[in-house]
């Protein structure tokens, strides 16, 4: 009896641990260096000026959705960033090139569509501004 109660707090703890570890990767902003730079026809949409969330998301994803309302919402408040969702079930061969194994990801663009971070999971409102922050500013050009 003591055997099968000790059995049964370790697989406690084990799983505590475990989801504990989970709890902190969702959202958690990644740089990443994907080679070449993602176009508004690998995207099917124009890409913001100065930055893009691109958001992939599958049908039956029950986070998608209020990810994607808090990244329009992120990206209301600069007139340059845009956000893209795409159906990763539908753009099998752009998921696979980007190593997307989970919705929802959000990819983050710079001005020339290159990715400079990454969020798996939810993220929360501070880590999208967060990953949104890690965009540099765009260079200006004078004549």
């Amino acid at each position: 009896m003591l055997l099968r109660i000790l059995a049964v707090g370790v697989l406690l703890a084990v799983a505590s641990v475990a989801y504990a570890w989970w709890s902190r990767q969702q959202g958690r902003v990644q740089h990443v260096a994907v080679a070449g730079a993602l176009t508004p026809t690998d995207l099917g949409a124009p890409r913001g000026q100065r930055a893009t969330f691109v958001q992939f998301s599958t049908p039956m994803c029950a986070k998608c959705p209020p990810t994607r309302d808090l990244l329009l919402r992120v990206a209301a408040d600069d007139p340059y960033v845009s956000h893209i969702e795409i159906d990763a079930s539908e753009h099998l061969d752009l998921a696979r090139r980007l190593d997307i194994m989970r919705t929802p990801t959000t990819l983050v663009l710079d001005a020339d569509g290159v990715v400079v971070s990454r969020m798996n999971g939810a993220p929360s409102e501070a880590q999208a501004r967060e990953a949104l922050a890690e965009v540099p500013p765009p260079t200006e050009y004078s004549i």
